[in-house]
């Protein structure tokens, strides 16, 4: 979640699936390792997909539908003709479903596409609507699903089995955010961008869905998925039978001091002292920067190539211990170092975000700005060097236009949230990284009953229940399996792949 406002540093992996995050790169290996992953990515033009809709395009099956029917396993007969009901046809028949289905190289699993159509407003009858994307990786009717709350965007071209989902043998279902990428309206109002819509949208789909899928329910997402998983159990606590949140952050209001506070305890004074001599360095040298930024393949029009660099700068401390580990403590560039040197360390911890990156996820801005919360950025190393100081905030990154004038921060949403989860809340389990700054937000779980919360030793961003102690793995992973109904397989805690390209699939 922290791109740290600019630099967008990817997070969802660990949880679930098929999400395309922004503004990181592909080669950073992490010592934590990454997500467990089964991955497939079909090209852009899919030559063999059948797409399950109203309508008829060239090159296209199609299959249209009224109302769900019952499953307990992929196929069931017809009451007319004792025929099988192929599953595609089941899901093509949910009223307002679209489905298409691609090849997956993942055994024994078929991928599908879906558009499923929500009301932009749960509270206004006959009101706007909108088409929210899913992915599906289905296994079996009869086994368990695993429904993913992503945070941000999903990629519908390809899609990976999250750690819950490996570890039980589930089906899984993942759920782009409302207002992200195409799942938005037409001419959307953005107040309807809000904990309690989401988590409506959540229950929709869940109710949609069960008929067919029968067996039991687990949530997940990380980061801000996780967050939206936990809205979703808050508002409908009976759709899942348990909730896995990956590194999920409660932040006391629109610039809440603890994260800075916690990163100011990370590493020793040695590298601290580091990270701030190279903020500096990347200041100081202002122009050789922008000209290597000049020389992406990006655009940084919208807010000017300078006002980015900053937030790139400032938020450099806090990308490092949110993705990479205190081992690389001894590569951060010294005053000595060349320009390209101190350009590749920033393009690989803390990249500058270009106009795409943070088009791509205004929708997050505008909700740490209302709702969610945020950093209170620590300017002091750099303060003498900063042409916009202060800007480095979520608000500052809304892009004006219609419906888009956030009102103030109302804390209270979240803090309901928060306090039920520790009062009624049960079967959860939260997942988070020693050393990763969000985890100075962590839940808190109170009197929660079947619940626990774990810290990942020497963690980041990346945290899974693979990388947790002994004891309290054994622990984590015997109530996945409790409320899954079903054992762990011994190979569902596998890290085939760096953190950061594995964490650009789930959107974070």
């Amino acid at each position: 979640m922290r791109f740290s406002y600019h630099s967008l540093a990817i997070v969802t992996a660990l949880a679930g699936a098929g999400c395309e995050g922004p503004g990181a790169t592909t080669d950073q290996a992490s010592e934590s390792g990454a997500d467990t992953t089964a991955t497939t990515t079909p090209s852009e033009t899919e030559t063999g997909e059948t797409t399950t809709t109203g309508e008829t395009t060239a090159g296209e099956t199609t299959t249209t539908g009224e109302s769900s029917g019952e499953a307990s396993t992929t196929t069931d007969p017809t009451t007319t003709t004792g025929a099988e009901v192929d599953i595609l046809e089941q899901l093509a028949a949910i009223d307002g479903m679209w489905v298409g289905e691609l090849p997956t190289p993942i055994a024994g699993y078929r991928l599908f596409t879906m558009l499923y159509e929500q009301p932009t407003d749960h509270d206004a009858e006959g009101g706007p609507i909108f088409n929210q994307r899913m992915t599906l990786l289905h296994r079996d009717v009869a086994a368990p699903m695993v429904i993913v709350t992503a945070g941000y965007n999903i990629n519908t071209k390809s899609a990976a089995l999250g750690e819950p989902a490996t570890m039980v043998a589930a089906n899984q279902l993942t759920v782009e955010h409302r207002f992200f990428d195409e799942s938005r309206p037409s001419m959307p109002d953005w107040t309807d961008l809000d904990i309690r819509q989401a988590a409506t949208d959540h229950h929709r789909i869940a109710a949609a869905l069960q008929p067919l899928y029968a067996g039991r329910w687990l949530a997940t997402g990380a980061s801000k998925g996780g967050l939206a998983a936990l809205y979703f159990r808050r508002f409908f606590p009976g759709d899942v039978d348990g909730t896995i949140a990956y590194v999920a952050p409660y932040s006391h209001g629109e610039y809440d001091e603890r994260y800075e506070e916690f990163i100011a305890t990370r590493g020793d004074e040695a590298c601290r002292q580091a990270l701030r001599d190279v903020q500096r360095e990347v200041l100081i040298r202002r122009p050789a920067m922008l000209d290597r930024m000049a020389g992406q393949a990006a655009t940084y029009t919208l807010f000017g190539a300078d006002a980015v660099l900053e937030t790139a700068a400032l938020d450099l401390p806090f990308a490092f211990w949110q993705y990479q580990t205190a081992s690389l403590c001894a590569s951060v560039p010294p005053p000595a170092a060349s320009d390209d040197e101190v350009w590749a360390f920033l393009k690989k911890v803390s990249e500058p975000s270009s106009d795409a990156d943070l088009l791509r996820v205004e929708p997050y801005y505008w909700q740490s700005a209302t709702q969610l919360g945020g950093i209170l950025v620590d300017e002091a190393a750099v303060a003498d060097l900063l042409l916009f100081p202060g800007f480095n905030t979520a608000r500052s990154f809304i892009v004006p236009g219609p419906g888009k004038t956030p009102g103030p921060h109302d804390p209270a949403p979240a803090q309901d949230v928060a306090d039920w989860l520790a009062a009624e809340g049960e079967r959860l389990l939260l997942i988070y990284g020693e050393d990763d700054p969000w985890t100075a937000g962590a839940f808190e779980l109170g009197d929660a009953a079947d619940s626990y919360l774990f810290h990942a030793p020497g963690g980041n961003h990346g945290a899974l229940i693979a990388d947790l102690a002994d004891a309290d793995r054994e622990q984590a992973v015997a109530a996945v399996e409790a409320w899954a109904g079903t054992r762990a397989r011994s190979d569902g805690m596998v890290r085939p792949a760096p953190i950061r390209e594995t964490l650009r699939q789930f959107g974070w």
